[in-house]
């Protein structure tokens, strides 16, 4: 099993020099550097780290986002049912654990809160974990204690736009305070589950509850 140390270098060198070059890059929109906790990151400053090199290209018109296993009322939810939803608004700093300093964005997330839709599935009592899945193959899970955590979004808008494609469009999760590995892309499923299910940086030795 590959230990943390290990990890972070095999990120850092899946993200060019010209990405981090670009996190210093004052936004076309004067934007400041994202470091200074004062301003939104600029899209264009955002870092890029994904587990593989395929980047899923998703269509509104046929999105579906998947919620079942341990739930009463498996749902089926289009794009659509999720803009009509109860929504919120934060701000969020997104950090990767293998560089927090560099390879961070500062953002304002609009979505649905998680707890929302699996209140509307109707979680059974014995459920003690949520597992997300990316339309690249991806997987993360979370406490269910977190996943009802009201911050913790089913996300559509970033900075009060779309997504960008490199970065989840549609849809993506925030889960604010943890870190990025969490926030899983291009998310087409949530399996709510009774056993002690693994993503795949957690199954890795990352650590199941990452808390910043």
């Amino acid at each position: 099993m590959p230990s943390l140390a290990s990890r972070r270098n095999f990120l850092k060198a899946m993200v060019v020099a010209t990405s981090l070059i670009a996190l210093w890059k004052l936004g076309s929109n004067g934007v400041l550097s994202p470091h200074t906790n004062k301003s939104l990151t600029p899209f264009t400053s955002w870092y890029v780290v994904q587990y593989s090199d395929y980047t899923p290209s998703l269509s509104l018109s046929n999105y579906v986002l998947t919620v079942d296993g341990q739930v009463n009322n498996p749902l089926q939810l289009t794009y659509q049912d999720l803009t009509q939803m109860p929504s919120i608004s934060l701000r969020d700093t997104i950090q990767c654990v293998s560089d927090s300093y560099f390879l961070k964005a500062d953002v304002e997330w609009t979505g649905v809160p998680l707890k929302h839709v699996l209140n509307m599935a109707e979680v059974k009592p014995n459920a003690i974990k949520v597992v997300t899945f990316g339309a690249d193959g991806y997987t993360a899970d979370l406490p269910l204690y977190k996943a009802m955590e009201e911050d913790t979004l089913i996300v559509y808008k970033v900075d009060g736009k779309p997504l960008p494609g490199p970065h989840g469009y549609p849809v993506r999760l925030a889960v604010p305070r943890w870190w990025g590995y969490c926030y899983t892309k291009w998310l087409v499923r949530i399996h709510v589950t009774d056993k002690d299910y693994l993503g795949y940086w957690e199954s890795r030795g990352y650590p199941d509850v990452a808390k910043k």
